[in-house]
């Protein structure tokens, strides 16, 4: 067992795992990189930055391993670690909004431009929160009282992150099974399996994310602090193989799948434009600065049709 008073790890970590996850989260940062370019979607951007700070996370964590005494290393690796979840959470809040733009608002309880403002904002604060106490932790170096107040920032930031994903979780499954069953979605049935595909990734994705947020939420809620001893003390966060089983592997499945079924492949780059081929009104959005507020399309929905969608969605 390593632990030493100035070493990054209370156990011996295993070097050639770090390794084969930067491999692994290298590799899906590569391809969410290509996809995004390919089907112009700015706006999975965030998964973009949660496969960076994965990657990121794994290399500082081979640094850290190689130089055991140096502290820099290990605050950016678990900074990284903690965080990068955070991010594809808020990837899921916004690909279900696109979603709910595209197939229409109706069918949703809570408005997708309200799911933005409100889960993306808490998502942000728990991604602040959660950086904040996992950096004060890594970086403690023996400070009880750190160790103390990173605990509780923490655990704040993490238990923020349970509930509102589980909140929103059960506003997407509302808004999929009415959208599921309108009949007046029916003749758009090769455009709906696209976004079945989507559930299906968001639905894994989801269900991972919560998953590896109760468990670093117990991991960091069973900390115990002595006196006099510079390591935090907890059987989760002093064994190595619980952070990959219920955390590294669970997110890297997570974007494996919206790599598979990508939301570029079956969600329009623009957001407004809805599955029948109209445009959803864009209110106090400016497509330029020189033009006024978007108009909504004129088309009626008896003119609507499978086809159009498809056309303008560039299929």
């Amino acid at each position: 067992m390593a632990g030493g008073p100035h070493d990054n790890f209370v156990y011996e970590p295993t070097t050639w795992a770090a390794i084969l996850f930067t491999v692994l989260y290298g590799l899906l940062w590569t391809v969410q990189t290509g996809q995004a370019i390919h089907y112009r979607t700015v706006f999975m951007w965030v998964m973009f930055v949660a496969c960076a700070l994965e990657f990121i996370g794994f290399v500082t964590r081979i640094i850290a391993i190689k130089q055991m005494t140096t502290l820099w290393p290990i605050v950016v690796s678990q900074t990284g670690l903690i965080v990068a979840p955070a991010f594809l959470a808020a990837q899921d809040y916004m690909i279900i909004g696109r979603v709910m733009s595209f197939v229409g608002k109706e069918y949703g309880y809570i408005n997708h431009t309200k799911i933005t403002k409100i889960f993306v904002g808490a998502d942000i604060f728990a991604i602040l929160t959660q950086a904040g106490g996992g950096s004060m932790l890594a970086g403690a170096n023996g400070d009880l009282n750190q160790m103390k107040i990173a605990q509780k920032v923490l655990l704040t930031g993490l238990a923020l992150q349970v509930i509102t994903f589980g909140i929103f979780f059960f506003v997407a499954i509302a808004f999929d099974i009415r959208s599921s069953r309108a009949p007046a979605l029916q003749p758009f049935r090769e455009q709906m399996q696209g976004m079945r595909k989507l559930w299906i990734a968001f639905y894994i994705s989801a269900a991972l994310v919560t998953i590896r947020s109760i468990f670093r939420t117990v991991e960091f809620a069973e900390i115990k602090f002595t006196p006099g001893n510079d390591n935090a003390d907890g059987y989760l966060l002093n064994h190595e193989w619980p952070m990959y089983v219920f955390d590294s592997i669970l997110i890297l499945i997570s974007i494996f799948f919206f790599s598979v079924w990508h939301p570029g492949a079956y969600l329009p780059a623009k957001k407004g434009l809805r599955i029948d081929g109209t445009y959803e009104e864009q209110l106090g959005r400016r497509r330029f600065f020189c033009c006024g507020a978007r108009k909504p399309s004129k088309r009626s929905p008896e003119m609507s049709t499978a086809e159009s969608s498809a056309i303008a969605l560039g299929r």
